[in-house]
């Protein structure tokens, strides 16, 4: 076995950064404690320093174990061939369950509610729910239309006797035009279909009059009766069966809920304002039910809230069953980007060097179970929950080295793990 010797300027060299480094860390406190800005900066850099010197010293070192032909197998590593697969990135925000029609149902008029539903009920738009005593306005109602009905009776008699005027004058007319005869009998004839035309034009006025006061008394009527504005159901009672109720100011009678189709608000950073849009693609999850709904924006706020620098969506989601419940909490998973052909590969894979660049380790010069690392720079994208997006540096078919790529070096040897 050959011996290596490592030259004594090397081992000294070491021996000093190790004691420097010891007085420097001491001295690394006291920059802390003193916030001494200048002095941390220069810190850093003789830290800098100190590392690319010890990056030299290894490469001068594996450098000779190279060309003594000494292995530099670390171990097994594990590998993976990449290719170009879909990459989405989410927002995850929180929500509320909301619904477009949660209302209370008042009353429009004065009296004692009957009430016709119970809590729990479900109820079709239009359905009867309640009535409230109307002290006497359907008798009114009845009244206005038994007079209704008698003007129409005497317009009718009206519109009777103009028509046998009108005869009578087109008769006289004629014979007048033939000189058949007195004028008297025809301007008496004239003056009598005159007049009748006016009594119709006064009697249909009663009528209109008659029918105008029956339609209001019907109007106070209409609301006596307490109807469904929509299909839903009956979350609360308010007004108990047989207690008085107002119109002014409105006594509040039921809370319906409507539980068809229910909608998650949320509130967005702006900084997300550009990437969704009415149609993005969203998950929603209720923790409560452990179920998750697929779904999509189906409006974008077009306000932001100084106070939040945050703009509000609405996602509408089914509730078959009908489980899901207003302000109910919800998770919301917004697909904010999406590359349908990217290079991807697990975070804690990608490394970096004092300089802050990205780098991985792709194995080279594969044959069988040995290869060669090679480190690559690469430039990232996006970042998912578990997977970050590269967008230079690697392509498709390269064999990026996973596990056990932590403490590689450049032109390192390694066994891949079958």
């Amino acid at each position: 076995m050959k011996k290596i010797f490592l030259p004594l300027a090397l081992i000294l060299s070491l021996a000093a950064c190790k004691k420097e480094g010891d007085v420097q860390d001491k001295t690394l406190e006291a920059l802390i404690k003193t916030k001494d800005v200048k002095g941390l900066q220069a810190y850093k850099d003789r830290q800098k320093a100190k590392m690319d010197s010890l990056n030299s010293v290894m490469a001068e070192v594996d450098k000779n174990l190279t060309a003594w032909g000494v292995s530099q197998t670390t171990g097994y590593v594990s590998v993976q061939k990449l290719q170009q697969t879909s990459f989405a990135h989410n927002v995850e925000i929180q929500g509320n369950v909301t619904t477009d029609q949660d209302v209370n149902v008042q009353s429009q008029f004065n009296g004692t509610l009957t009430l016709y539903v119970r809590e729990g009920q479900r109820v079709n738009r239009g359905q009867v729910i309640g009535r409230i005593a109307d002290g006497g306005l359907n008798d009114q109602h009845k009244q206005a239309l038994i007079q209704v009905s008698a003007m129409n009776a005497q317009l009718q008699q009206v519109k009777s006797q103009a028509n046998l005027a009108r005869i009578t004058y087109e008769k006289q007319s004629a014979l007048w035009k033939q000189k058949i005869g007195s004028e008297y009998q025809y301007l008496q004839a004239k003056t009598n279909y005159e007049s009748a035309q006016k009594q119709i034009a006064a009697a249909q006025s009663q009528v209109a009059a008659t029918q105008k006061a029956a339609d209001a008394v019907r109007a106070n009527l209409v609301k006596t009766t307490v109807v469904a504005p929509f299909s839903g159901v009956i979350d609360k009672v308010i007004t108990q069966n047989g207690q008085a109720v107002s119109a002014a100011p409105a006594s509040d009678i039921v809370k319906l809920i409507s539980l068809g189709i229910m909608r998650v608000e949320a509130n967005v950073p702006e900084t997300y304002l550009a990437n969704i849009k009415p149609g993005t693609s969203v998950e929603v999850f209720f923790p409560a039910l452990n179920k998750t709904i697929k779904s999509s924006v189906r409006l974008v706020g077009n306000y932001i809230d100084p106070a939040t620098r945050t703009f509000t969506i609405q996602v509408p989601v089914s509730n078959e069953g009908g489980y899901i419940k207003p302000n109910l909490l919800a998770q919301i998973k917004i697909q904010d980007y999406l590359n349908p052909s990217a290079i991807q590969i697990p975070a804690q894979y990608i490394y970096e060097d004092a300089a802050h660049k990205s780098y991985v380790f792709i194995a080279t010069n594969i044959n069988g179970e040995n290869g060669v690392a090679k480190k690559v720079f690469v430039e990232t994208g996006q970042k998912s929950e578990n997977s970050v997006e590269i967008t230079r540096g690697l392509k498709a078919d390269d064999v990026i080295i996973t596990d056990g790529s932590k403490n590689l070096t450049e032109g390192q040897k390694v066994k891949i793990s079958k």
